[in-house]
């Protein structure tokens, strides 16, 4: 019988399945699959409407394979949420007082 899922566990599932509609066949994120991702999911990393796409690949690829995985592409939500978790915190708030 399945247990039904937490909260926390649905939102890592949803991540992964994010980052499985775009690897390749090798697992990983192509530098054009990372910036569609990029664009479609979080298109606040856009900086005041300059794309910085090219940048934030350059950063998330920290063994510089021309290519993200899902634990460099992990370490980057991690640290998206951790810099705007003021953000993320008021947003989650306003949410809830719309329930």
């Amino acid at each position: 019988m399945a247990r039904n899922m937490t909260e926390c566990e649905l939102a890592l599932g949803c991540l992964f399945s994010v980052y499985m509609e775009k690897q390749g066949d090798d697992g990983k994120l192509c530098k054009t699959a990372f910036l569609e991702l990029l664009n479609e999911q979080i298109p606040s990393f856009k900086a005041g409407g300059k794309d910085i796409g090219d940048e934030i690949f350059q950063g998330v690829d920290f063994n510089q394979d021309g290519a993200v995985d899902f634990k460099e592409f992990a370490m980057m939500i991690a640290g998206f949420a951790s810099m705007n978790f003021d953000a993320l915190q008021n947003v989650m708030k306003e949410a809830k007082k719309k329930k």
